[in-house]
């Protein structure tokens, strides 16, 4: 849920902001402290940081509502959140460094950073000391007091007076203080204030600020208006227009701005398409076409010959770093461009500046966040180079790798999916999909994706990465999820099917079937994807394990899961009986949360303080998901968290069993379980009687309930007729 802002904007004087605004961190917040306070703000995801913990083991693992949208990466997102963005909040190393999101195409990426640019659209307008063209922090002005002072000493000692230069500039810089009544908004007894003045060997006053050095000053002023050391980091000398306009040299020569009237403006972040405020793209350029003016700026040629040397008005501060600044700033591949790019990079992170545009000398403050996305063999490619070493301290790589959970990667492909003219209903245009179709998809995606030198079959371990505590035939222990990733490569996940590619031969299927049947179905992509992988892959070995995974893996999955289909549609009031069953359930799950009893609608308790815990075992154990009794804790509060979320999405109070895709399969197998014999009436269809054919009619429209199409139902049922060993437990 975005953040409704209704913060005006400021217009006014530098002191009038001060005693307005001055004290609120939200104001002067460092570009990375400003994206943390926004992610944050938006709240976690409870639901997904429980799912996300259990399956990965991990208890620090938190899962943020500003990123509900992206599946199965919420371990890499967490990592850009909490290894990279609080250091760096704090004051740590990360605040010198650019994040390198590195991962396969069609993992997220790019979405992922288009997600953070509108996180940063969603901000309040921020203030800036007006007519800066690089939107100046309106707290770097005090860097000016220094110089201010300096420069109106040496006036008075050109004008012939005679005094002790260094006192006099001390008295300049209290009166500049003094003129800001810096008095009413500083806490002088500040543990950091009285640090840094006692030891330049100063009293904790206004008097003993004023003579300090410049960055102590400008430090002490921040401690003192109660601002974060991140702050601090974020601020530094303006660029050179405003420079001038507080000196008074070009634009209103001998008539300087006193920086109490210097004006304070505000903006708001805006991107490449709409001006470039705060956010800038920059797509990577080939050493042949590459101009330093996109990245610092440029030489205002319409102002040569009008300025005399040295005016700021001589430069256009209009390159990418310049548009970024107090924002973020994204290199896309940005590890291809040539060696004068990363040199602007290397200043930018390593010295919080940019090189001004020639004619101009000097260097222009940064603050802002920059994420480069790039590919795995690019950076490996970067990071061989010798002379790039320097790099390696100043980027925070974090892997962004396929999902590699299979309820999470169907999420990505139902995405791509509904993405499309296909996804409409079939009376707008669309296909229909069955409802096997996306798992049978996900599971495909994940067994390309996983580390194949595992003595654990692909199958097994596909569903220990979803949370299904499985075991594979005649194995006495269960598979143990956190043994599997220690195991498996680094670069698990990094390769594989992508999500795009699945896309692609679904479309080609949905084009074919429109006006013969409008379904996709999984038959119809088992073949498919037989046909793309031979027209596509050329290594022999990767094409023969593509087609094993189709052949074996895949079509064992599918007949079992098809098979429940069927048996449920010949069940009448299945869907009731596994709703009676997950109300039963849950009613336990609560009971057991509450350490109460389940009590009937007149009040009586129904079952032992604690929930029926044998019901609840009989239902989470389930052979395909295996939640042991020392995991069913944990198993339960995520069931109730993702109960949780469905009321406060859909604000329902009768929950559905499908709003868990575990309780759900559970649920249903414990209910099938009553009718294996379903599977006679497949046994011969010549035999068939009037009431065989009344419930096959039945199960038909059934399934079509379940969500299959009118066709794709009778094939189903055909293939289910044609296979005898269809219906056999599995």
């Amino acid at each position: 849920m975005e953040t409704t802002h209704n913060t005006t904007s400021f217009k006014g004087s530098f002191k009038d902001w001060l005693h307005a605004k001055g004290k609120d961190p939200k104001q002067t917040e460092s570009s990375k402290s400003r994206l943390l306070r926004l992610i944050k703000s938006a709240g976690e995801n409870a639901a997904n940081t429980i799912r996300t913990r259990r399956i990965w083991g991990d208890d620090s693992l938190t899962a943020f509502n500003a990123f509900s949208m992206f599946y199965g990466v919420e371990r890499s997102i967490y990592q850009v959140t909490n290894s990279f963005l609080v250091p760096a909040t704090m004051g740590g190393e990360t605040d010198k460094q650019a994040v390198v999101l590195i991962g396969p195409p069609g993992a997220g990426k790019s979405d992922y950073v288009t997600r953070i640019k509108n996180l940063y659209r969603t901000a309040d307008p921020i203030p800036f000391v007006k007519g800066s063209r690089v939107h100046d922090n309106p707290l770097n002005l005090f860097f000016m007091v220094q110089l201010v002072a300096e420069k109106q000493a040496d006036a008075e000692l050109e004008s012939g007076k005679d005094f002790d230069f260094a006192a006099r500039v001390d008295e300049i810089k209290l009166e500049i203080l003094e003129s800001l009544e810096l008095s009413k908004l500083l806490d002088f007894d500040d543990a950091s204030v009285k640090s840094i003045c006692s030891n330049a060997g100063q009293p904790n006053t206004l008097a003993g600020i004023a003579k300090l050095d410049a960055n102590d000053l400008v430090s002490a002023v921040v401690a003192g208006l109660g601002l974060p050391r991140s702050t601090r980091n974020a601020i530094g000398t303006p660029e050179p227009l405003v420079q001038d306009l507080a000196l008074g040299v070009y634009q209103r020569p001998g008539k300087p701005v006193a920086l109490k009237d210097m004006q304070i403006d505000s903006m708001r972040f805006t991107d490449d398409f709409s001006g470039s405020s705060g956010i800038v793209d920059v797509a990577e350029v080939q050493p042949l076409n590459f101009d330093i003016a996109e990245w610092i700026g440029s030489e205002n040629l319409a102002n040569m010959g009008r300025f005399q040397e040295g005016d700021p008005r001589l430069i256009n501060l209009n390159g990418a770093f310049n548009k970024g600044n107090r924002g973020l700033v994204i290199l896309t591949e940005g590890l291809k461009n040539p060696p004068e790019a990363q040199r602007v990079l290397l200043e930018a992170l390593q010295g919080r500046r940019v090189k001004l545009p020639a004619p101009l000398a000097g260097s222009c403050f940064f603050d802002g966040l920059i994420i480069i996305h790039s590919n795995e063999g690019e950076y490996d490619k970067f990071m061989k180079v010798r002379e790039n070493e320097p790099y390696a301290d100043r980027f925070f790589r974090i892997w962004f790798p396929y999902p590699l959970e299979m309820s999470q990667a169907e999420k990505v492909i139902r995405k791509f999916w509904n993405g499309s003219e296909f996804g409409k209903p079939v009376a707008q245009g669309g296909v229909h999909v069955d409802p096997d179709v996306f798992p049978y998809l996900a599971r495909m995606e994940v067994l390309t994706r996983i580390d194949k030198n595992s003595t654990v079959p692909l199958n097994v371990k596909a569903d220990a990465y979803d949370g299904r505590g499985t075991r594979e035939r005649g194995m006495g222990m269960k598979v143990s999820v956190q043994d599997l990733r220690e195991r498996a490569s680094t670069r698990e996940g990094l390769e594989g099917q992508s999500p795009r590619e699945t896309n692609k031969v679904m479309q080609l299927v949905a084009a074919k079937v429109q006006g013969r049947g409008d379904t996709v179905t999984t038959a119809l992509l088992r073949d498919a994807f037989r046909d793309w992988f031979k027209q596509t892959i050329t290594d022999e070995k990767k094409l023969e394990f593509m087609m094993r995974i189709i052949g074996n893996e895949l079509d064992e999955v599918r007949r079992k899961n098809l098979s429940q289909l069927v048996l449920a549609s010949l069940v009448d009031g299945f869907k009731d009986e596994c709703q009676q069953t997950w109300d039963k359930y849950l009613d336990n799950v609560r009971a057991w949360a509450s350490n109460s009893s389940v009590k009937s609608s007149a009040g009586y308790s129904k079952s032992q303080v604690g929930g029926d815990e044998a019901f609840m075992r009989e239902i989470e154990s389930d052979p395909d998901w295996g939640v042991t009794s020392a995991e069913a804790p944990k198993f339960r509060a995520e069931i109730q968290a993702a109960v949780n979320q469905y009321i406060t999405e859909h604000g329902a109070k009768n929950i559905p069993y499908t709003c868990h895709q575990a309780v759900q399969k559970c649920l249903e197998r414990f209910v099938l379980k009553k009718v294996r014999t379903g599977a006679r009436l497949f046994s011969s269809s010549s035999a068939r009687s009037d009431e065989d054919r009344r419930k096959l009619s039945a199960a038909k429209f059934r399934l079509v309930e379940a969500g299959f199409s009118e066709w794709s139902a009778e094939e189903l049922l055909r293939e289910a007729e044609e296979n005898s060993d269809f219906l056999v437990e599995r």
